[in-house]
């Protein structure tokens, strides 16, 4: 009993020394590079997940390298915009391996790759450099650079990459971090200080032109109003003038007769709406007419007052 369990333990670590010694796996984020006496040609990518077989070292190797995007930061650097200013920049790139058989050939490390992608990525601050600061930092998108910046770097960074042959891919290169130094916040503050003041003046000019044309086109208006109701009113002032010299003329021709109209006038006024006045005879001249005129003759005197006596009643 004891040599069949001492036989089948045996056979476990056996089976396993051999599986390790004759397969290998590949997940299915990564892909493999099996070299024949460390040499690796176009067979040596197993790109495939799953259970793989090989023969013993030395004569297969194999090195497995991760499909999945890898980020690299670099440090934190202070450098010149092209108007002078000083801004402090960190960049950062995404990349993955592409081509296995290159990296292999070429690099081998994934850690060799990323300072052979730091020394190129430290050039890209070459980029940053040719833009203005406030083509970096602006409240106005339309105004911001940035993806222009990152669009140019990650060309250049691929057309290095292309040409070292490594088998590498730049996903994507951006800047993670722009701080503005101590001095360069005062510029930019007196320079927003400036800006707002130039505006401010902008729009005070532009007001005080608005309200000086809108009062100039409400005194000619004014004028125009009153130049017009000056002409109306001398027109009516002409109209009244020569009705009044007509009747001026028609009264000088009888003026007892026109002093007559008037007190009839007068008294139609006074007794409109049935009106009842009790005054003197006296008391107005009005009521002369009324009065017995001792040199004129009774039978007319007696008339006139029968007449009003009537029109009273």
């Amino acid at each position: 009993m004891k040599n069949s369990f001492t036989t089948l333990v045996a056979t476990v670590i056996a089976g396993t020394l051999l599986a390790y010694m004759f397969c290998y796996q590949v997940r299915y984020d990564q892909v493999a590079v099996r070299t024949t006496f460390d040499r690796a040609d176009a067979s040596s990518v197993q790109n495939t997940p799953g259970l793989k077989w090989r023969l013993p070292w030395p004569i297969h190797k194999v090195t497995h390298y991760s499909k999945r995007l890898q980020l690299l930061e670099d440090k934190i650097e202070e450098l010149q915009t092209a108007d002078g200013k000083s801004v402090i920049v960190r960049t950062f790139l995404t990349w993955r391996i592409d081509d296995p058989l290159k990296f292999y050939v070429t690099l081998k490390d994934p850690d060799e790759a990323e300072r052979q992608l730091s020394s190129r990525l430290r050039e890209i601050r070459g980029v940053i450099s040719r833009y203005r600061l406030d083509e970096l930092v602006n409240l106005d998108r339309a105004k911001l650079k940035l993806s222009a910046i990152e669009t140019e770097a990650r060309d250049a960074l691929a057309s290095s990459l292309a040409e070292s042959g490594y088998g590498l891919q730049v996903e994507s290169v951006g800047i993670s971090k722009l701080v503005l130094p101590e001095a360069t916040t005062e510029k930019v503050f007196e320079t927003m200080i400036t800006t707002r003041e130039r505006l401010a003046e902008n729009a005070l000019q532009e007001g005080q032109a608005q309200a000086s044309a809108i009062r100039s086109e409400a005194k000619s208006a004014r004028d125009r109003i009153l130049a017009f109701a000056e002409r109306r009113a001398q027109a009516i002032r002409s109209e009244g003038d020569r009705d009044a010299s007509q009747e001026y003329a028609s009264f000088a021709r009888n003026e007892e007769f026109a002093i007559f109209l008037r007190k009839i006038q007068a008294l139609e006024q006074m007794l409109d709406h049935n009106t009842t006045f009790v005054l003197s005879a006296d008391s107005l001249g009005i009521l002369d007419l009324f009065r017995r005129d001792p040199a004129s003759p009774a039978p007319a005197s007696r008339s006139a007052t029968e007449g009003f006596e009537g029109g009273g009643r």
